[in-house]
């Protein structure tokens, strides 16, 4: 009896040791994994100085204030192409400079730097005029897809 419970206690001694290498073998690869996706959501051309990452930070968020006030001046109902792309420019830069400042440890968070989100609630017209242009754009993609499907069907 005393050796069948010491056999069951083995087995279960090494099915934990085995969990335990199996569960830090996991955590080790959704590290690797996240920091390759990191890597490629926000591809760094080498370490930047936080100086130059603040500077950079400041440019965009200014183009996008800028957007902002002439959008409020002019009463605008619609963003041009090229304010559409150079408000995803920004936003693309913006999210760059803020990972880069956190993987440097220099990011300081509210109320002195603001994250992409809070820029853009600071932001109302841009923010809900760049949503009406993306909703009309994709209405146009389901119309046209919707278009070539019945083509299709019709065709068949």
């Amino acid at each position: 009896m005393d050796n069948f419970l010491l056999l069951v206690l083995c087995v279960l001694f090494i099915l934990l040791a085995g969990f335990l290498i199996f569960y830090f073998q996991t955590q080790q690869n959704f590290k690797e994994i996240t920091e390759k996706l990191e890597e490629i959501q926000h591809p760094h051309t080498g370490p930047r100085s936080s100086e130059s990452l603040k500077h950079e930070l400041a440019i965009q968020h200014d183009v996008l204030v800028l957007l902002e006030a002439d959008i409020s001046k002019n009463k605008r109902e619609s963003l041009s192409e090229a304010e559409l792309q150079s408000f995803d420019v920004a936003r693309h830069k913006i999210k760059a400079c803020i990972a880069g400042l956190k993987a440097n440890g220099d990011w300081i968070g509210l109320p002195y730097e603001y994250e992409w989100v809070e820029m853009l609630e600071r932001l109302p017209n841009v923010l809900s005029l760049y949503r009406k242009a993306e909703a009309e754009k994709q209405a146009r993609e389901l119309a046209a897809n919707a278009g070539s499907d019945a083509g299709n069907n019709a065709g068949s």
